[in-house]
C-alpha cells in the first residue's frame, strides 16, 4: 500500500514538473534597470506554475505573492501592504503574451502587458495608469536560465 501511494506520489510530482519546464512563463527573471524606464522592484520576479493552468508570481523581498489562473478571474493576491479591495486579474492572450489588471472597490486603476521575447532571453512588462496612458512605463527583465 504505502509503494503504490509512493508511486502515486512520484507521478503527481513529475506531471507537475513536466508542466512547469514546458510552460515558457515559468522562471526567474531579473530587472535590467538600462534597458529599462522604470524598476517597481530591484529584487528577482519568480514565476512559477503549482499546477496546471495555474502560474505564481513572487517578489521574495517584499513578501508579494500572487496565484491564479491567467483566465480573466481575480487572482489571489498577498503582501503586506495591499490596498483595501485590491484586485487583479491575468489574461493570457498567446503563449507568451499576457495582459493584466489591476481594480481599487471594482475601479480600474492600471493595465498592462507582459510578453516574453521570441528568443525567451528578456520579458517586457508595460504599465499604464488609467487617466495617464500616455505616460506608459516599461520593465524589462532578464531570464534567468532553469
Amino acid at each position: 500500500m504505502k509503494s503504490s501511494l509512493l508511486v502515486i506520489a512520484l507521478l503527481v510530482l513529475s506531471t507537475g514538473a513536466s508542466y512547469a519546464a514546458s510552460n515558457r512563463w515559468v522562471g526567474k527573471c531579473v530587472p535590467d534597470a538600462a534597458q529599462s524606464d522604470y524598476v517597481e522592484v530591484k529584487d528577482s520576479l519568480i514565476i512559477t506554475s503549482p499546477s496546471e493552468g495555474v502560474l505564481r508570481w513572487e517578489y521574495p523581498s517584499i513578501q508579494f505573492e500572487m496565484e491564479g489562473k491567467p483566465d480573466g478571474s481575480v487572482m489571489r493576491l498577498s503582501y503586506p501592504h495591499k490596498r483595501e479591495g485590491l484586485t487583479e486579474t491575468v489574461t493570457m492572450l498567446t503563449a507568451t503574451k499576457l495582459r493584466y489588471e489591476a481594480r481599487a472597490n471594482g475601479k480600474l486603476v492600471q493595465q498592462g502587458t507582459d510578453e516574453i521575447s521570441a528568443d525567451g532571453k528578456t520579458m517586457t512588462a508595460i504599465t499604464e495608469i488609467v487617466g495617464k496612458e500616455s505616460e506608459k512605463k516599461i520593465e524589462v527583465f532578464r531570464r534567468q536560465p532553469q
